[in-house]
């Protein structure tokens, strides 16, 4: 399918009623049965795929509400739940002590829910969107496998979030927003089997692509509060995306961290948004 395809959609016009936005363009975000491999979806929209955390399920509610509201293109968004895929077979390994979530894993099963076809993206959810997708969409290349920001990453801190420890290895945070080629040939080893067996060097550094394969992205698609700064003056290092990747404000601990105000308002939109769908209800 063709990039252009995707902006032709009725959903579009749905655009600027915020009520509508939120009910409409995310249908199809519970795993079933009926998909070729869990999910139900349109053909036209560009699947997102967000890592859902049980401890964390405001940060993904904030998430997935600022994809929604600023997107021009039509979108469907996925929570990668893990109780859900071991409900289905689909995901099965015991889950390890550096794990710092329980989509540490999972994420790579992307291609995989998106049936290996198109493009689609996983993120993390600790994520807080400022630009619209479309602009990230419209980068995309076809000659790469994957495309993601190419940290130059080495965290200071032994911990993070809620006391998880930091773990440093080679391409550090590169995994944590990703866009997959799903079609790919490459990406076709992706499968449950591999997933669940595979070691984390193998997965989180992209061992089964080679170097070229993977295209970089401009770092402010996946902004890393405390190590990644804004120049005044140059609108290019302005993020597009703010990744709290040491935690974010929905902890005590990271509630007055850098952009938390920026996620602290977000987060008081989503819930007015919530209430004005209830009240239609």
């Amino acid at each position: 399918m063709l990039k252009s395809d995707y902006l032709s959609s009725i959903w579009i016009c749905f655009i600027k009623e915020e009520i509508f936005l939120i009910e409409i363009m995310s249908e199809g975000t519970d795993l079933n049965g009926n998909g070729q491999n869990g999910f139900n979806s349109n053909a036209k929209s560009f699947k997102i795929f967000i890592g859902y955390d049980s401890r964390e399920d405001v940060a993904y509610e904030v998430c997935r509400y600022s994809i929604l509201k600023r997107t021009s293109i039509p979108i469907e968004i996925f929570p990668i739940k893990q109780c859900e895929l071991r409900q289905k077979g689909i995901y099965w390994r015991e889950r390890g002590n550096l794990e710092s979530t329980e989509f540490s894993f999972s994420r790579f099963l992307t291609p995989y829910l998106a049936n290996y076809h198109g493009w689609a993206m996983f993120v993390d959810c600790d994520f807080l969107y400022l630009g619209d997708i479309k602009e990230l969409f419209d980068l995309i290349d076809d000659k790469y496998a994957i495309m993601c920001v190419h940290h130059d990453y080495t965290p200071k801190e032994a911990t993070k979030m809620d006391g998880a420890i930091q773990t440093v290895y080679p391409r550090k945070n590169w995994s944590s927003m990703v866009l997959y080629n799903c079609g790919h040939p490459k990406n076709l080893v992706l499968t449950p089997e591999v997933v669940n067996k595979e070691t984390g060097a193998f997965l989180h550094r992209f061992q089964w692509l080679e170097d070229n394969e993977i295209g970089d992205l401009p770092f402010v698609w996946n902004f890393l509060v405390g190590h990644n700064a804004v120049v005044v003056g140059d609108p290019g290092t302005y993020p597009k995306a703010i990744h709290y990747t040491l935690g974010g404000p929905w902890f005590e601990k990271w509630k007055d961290c850098q952009f938390g105000d920026l996620w602290l308002n977000e987060l008081k939109e989503y819930k007015k948004s919530v209430e004005k769908v209830d009240e239609v209800k």
